[in-house]
Protein backbone atom coordinates (compact mmCIF):
# COMPACT_ATOMS: atom_id res chain seq x y z
CA UNK A 1 0.00 0.00 0.00
CA UNK A 2 2.77 2.68 0.59
CA UNK A 3 4.98 1.03 -2.58
CA UNK A 4 1.53 2.18 -4.04
CA UNK A 5 1.16 5.73 -2.87
CA UNK A 6 5.32 6.63 -3.30
CA UNK A 7 4.37 5.46 -6.94
CA UNK A 8 1.06 7.42 -7.53
CA UNK A 9 3.11 10.67 -5.91
CA UNK A 10 5.95 9.81 -8.00
CA UNK A 11 3.57 10.17 -10.80
CA UNK A 12 2.25 13.18 -10.18
CA UNK A 13 5.24 14.89 -9.75
CA UNK A 14 6.53 13.69 -12.81
CA UNK A 15 3.58 14.75 -14.95
CA UNK A 16 3.60 18.49 -13.62
CA UNK A 17 7.06 18.77 -13.90
CA UNK A 18 6.50 17.73 -17.69
CA UNK A 19 3.93 20.11 -18.07
CA UNK A 20 5.65 22.72 -16.66
CA UNK A 21 8.32 21.91 -18.84
CA UNK A 22 6.30 22.15 -21.94
CA UNK A 23 4.49 25.13 -20.96
CA UNK A 24 8.11 26.93 -20.75
CA UNK A 25 9.29 25.67 -24.15
CA UNK A 26 6.15 26.88 -25.82
CA UNK A 27 5.91 29.74 -24.30
CA UNK A 28 8.96 31.04 -25.92
CA UNK A 29 8.26 30.16 -29.25
CA UNK A 30 11.28 32.68 -30.88
CA UNK A 31 9.92 35.95 -29.41
CA UNK A 32 12.66 38.06 -28.43
CA UNK A 33 12.97 38.69 -24.40
CA UNK A 34 15.29 40.72 -22.40
CA UNK A 35 17.75 38.16 -22.39
CA UNK A 36 17.98 38.70 -26.08
CA UNK A 37 19.92 41.36 -28.14
CA UNK A 38 19.65 42.13 -31.72
CA UNK A 39 23.24 42.08 -33.18
CA UNK A 40 22.37 42.10 -36.79
CA UNK A 41 19.15 41.44 -38.62
CA UNK A 42 18.08 38.15 -37.86
CA UNK A 43 20.95 37.24 -35.46
CA UNK A 44 20.12 37.12 -31.97
CA UNK A 45 23.04 36.52 -29.28
CA UNK A 46 22.04 36.11 -25.36
CA UNK A 47 22.72 39.46 -23.04
CA UNK A 48 25.00 36.69 -20.87
CA UNK A 49 27.40 35.81 -23.31
CA UNK A 50 27.56 39.62 -24.54
CA UNK A 51 28.34 40.69 -20.56
CA UNK A 52 24.56 42.69 -20.93
CA UNK A 53 26.32 44.93 -22.85
CA UNK A 54 24.65 46.46 -26.35
CA UNK A 55 26.53 45.45 -29.62
CA UNK A 56 27.12 49.46 -29.80
CA UNK A 57 28.73 49.38 -25.77
CA UNK A 58 30.73 46.36 -27.45
CA UNK A 59 32.13 48.45 -30.15
CA UNK A 60 32.70 51.32 -27.87
CA UNK A 61 34.54 49.13 -25.53
CA UNK A 62 36.58 47.30 -28.56
CA UNK A 63 37.47 50.87 -29.85
CA UNK A 64 38.78 51.95 -26.25
CA UNK A 65 41.24 49.26 -26.53
CA UNK A 66 42.74 49.64 -29.55
CA UNK A 67 43.53 53.51 -28.80
CA UNK A 68 45.18 52.11 -25.68
CA UNK A 69 46.96 49.18 -27.05
CA UNK A 70 48.26 52.26 -30.13
CA UNK A 71 49.15 54.70 -27.41
CA UNK A 72 51.67 51.92 -25.55
CA UNK A 73 52.94 51.32 -28.58
CA UNK A 74 53.38 54.91 -29.51
CA UNK A 75 55.27 55.11 -25.76
CA UNK A 76 57.10 52.17 -26.69
CA UNK A 77 58.56 53.80 -29.93
CA UNK A 78 58.99 56.87 -28.26
CA UNK A 79 61.42 55.84 -25.60
CA UNK A 80 63.79 53.47 -27.75
CA UNK A 81 67.08 53.94 -28.29
CA UNK A 82 69.83 52.37 -30.06
CA UNK A 83 72.94 50.10 -28.70
CA UNK A 84 76.08 48.23 -29.79
CA UNK A 85 77.70 45.18 -28.38
CA UNK A 86 81.65 44.58 -28.86
CA UNK A 87 83.27 42.44 -29.63
CA UNK A 88 80.41 40.45 -30.85
CA UNK A 89 82.38 37.44 -30.98
CA UNK A 90 84.76 36.07 -28.08
CA UNK A 91 87.23 33.52 -28.56
CA UNK A 92 88.27 32.03 -24.99
CA UNK A 93 90.82 29.79 -26.76
CA UNK A 94 91.49 26.72 -24.88
CA UNK A 95 89.62 26.19 -20.95
CA UNK A 96 89.68 23.48 -18.80
CA UNK A 97 86.31 21.70 -17.93
CA UNK A 98 84.99 22.60 -14.22
CA UNK A 99 86.95 25.58 -14.07
CA UNK A 100 85.03 29.14 -15.26
CA UNK A 101 86.26 31.72 -17.21
CA UNK A 102 84.86 35.31 -17.86
CA UNK A 103 85.11 37.97 -20.15
CA UNK A 104 83.21 41.32 -20.78
CA UNK A 105 81.33 42.50 -23.69
CA UNK A 106 81.21 46.48 -24.03
CA UNK A 107 77.11 47.80 -24.21
CA UNK A 108 77.21 51.40 -25.69
CA UNK A 109 74.03 53.38 -25.77
CA UNK A 110 74.47 54.91 -29.15
CA UNK A 111 71.01 56.56 -28.57
CA UNK A 112 69.67 59.81 -27.26
CA UNK A 113 67.19 57.64 -24.59
CA UNK A 114 67.94 55.61 -22.09
CA UNK A 115 68.79 51.93 -22.75
CA UNK A 116 66.86 50.15 -20.22
CA UNK A 117 68.26 45.94 -20.40
CA UNK A 118 65.45 44.26 -20.01
CA UNK A 119 67.58 40.78 -19.76
CA UNK A 120 70.60 39.02 -20.17
CA UNK A 121 69.71 35.48 -21.22
CA UNK A 122 72.60 32.80 -22.37
CA UNK A 123 71.92 30.02 -24.74
CA UNK A 124 72.16 27.13 -22.17
CA UNK A 125 73.18 26.72 -18.76
CA UNK A 126 77.20 26.40 -18.08
CA UNK A 127 77.19 30.15 -19.77
CA UNK A 128 76.10 33.21 -17.44
CA UNK A 129 75.39 36.80 -17.96
CA UNK A 130 75.08 39.87 -15.43
CA UNK A 131 72.47 42.33 -16.84
CA UNK A 132 73.06 45.93 -15.32
CA UNK A 133 70.33 47.21 -13.35
CA UNK A 134 70.50 50.78 -13.89
CA UNK A 135 69.24 51.99 -17.35
CA UNK A 136 72.37 53.10 -19.21
CA UNK A 137 72.71 56.62 -20.20
CA UNK A 138 72.76 58.01 -23.90
CA UNK A 139 76.87 58.09 -24.48
CA UNK A 140 77.63 55.66 -21.42
CA UNK A 141 78.89 51.83 -21.43
CA UNK A 142 78.49 48.87 -19.51
CA UNK A 143 80.57 46.02 -19.15
CA UNK A 144 78.86 43.00 -19.70
CA UNK A 145 80.13 40.35 -17.93
CA UNK A 146 79.68 36.43 -19.43
CA UNK A 147 80.46 33.87 -17.20
CA UNK A 148 81.69 30.40 -19.08
CA UNK A 149 81.85 27.06 -17.07
CA UNK A 150 82.34 24.10 -19.48
CA UNK A 151 81.42 20.39 -18.13
CA UNK A 152 83.55 17.47 -18.28
CA UNK A 153 80.81 16.02 -20.95
CA UNK A 154 82.06 18.73 -23.01
CA UNK A 155 85.96 17.65 -22.87
CA UNK A 156 87.96 17.28 -26.50
CA UNK A 157 84.80 19.86 -28.20
CA UNK A 158 84.20 23.22 -28.98
CA UNK A 159 81.65 24.98 -27.42
CA UNK A 160 79.65 28.10 -29.38
CA UNK A 161 77.07 29.88 -27.37
CA UNK A 162 74.78 33.01 -27.91
CA UNK A 163 74.01 35.76 -25.12
CA UNK A 164 70.68 37.30 -26.24
CA UNK A 165 70.20 41.13 -25.16
CA UNK A 166 67.21 42.68 -24.78
CA UNK A 167 66.44 46.25 -24.53
CA UNK A 168 64.42 49.00 -25.79
CA UNK A 169 65.75 49.14 -29.00
CA UNK A 170 64.12 48.47 -32.34
CA UNK A 171 64.67 45.05 -33.11
CA UNK A 172 63.94 44.12 -29.82
CA UNK A 173 67.91 42.37 -29.52
CA UNK A 174 70.90 41.76 -30.04
CA UNK A 175 73.07 38.53 -29.92
CA UNK A 176 76.55 37.97 -29.10
CA UNK A 177 78.43 34.31 -28.84
CA UNK A 178 81.38 32.97 -27.21
CA UNK A 179 83.84 30.28 -28.27
CA UNK A 180 86.04 27.85 -26.32
CA UNK A 181 87.66 24.49 -26.98
CA UNK A 182 87.48 22.27 -23.89
CA UNK A 183 90.58 20.50 -23.06
CA UNK A 184 90.80 16.91 -23.21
Amino acid sequence: MFIKKISKTMKKIIWVFSVALIAFSCSNDGAKTDATIQVQEGETRSRLSAGGESAEELKKAAEERRKEQEQREQERLANQTTMEISPSVFDFGTVTAGTPVTTQFVIKNTGDKPLIINDAKASCGCTVPKKPEEPIMPGEEYELDVTVTASEGQKGTTINKTVTVSGNIPSGSQTVNVRAQVRS
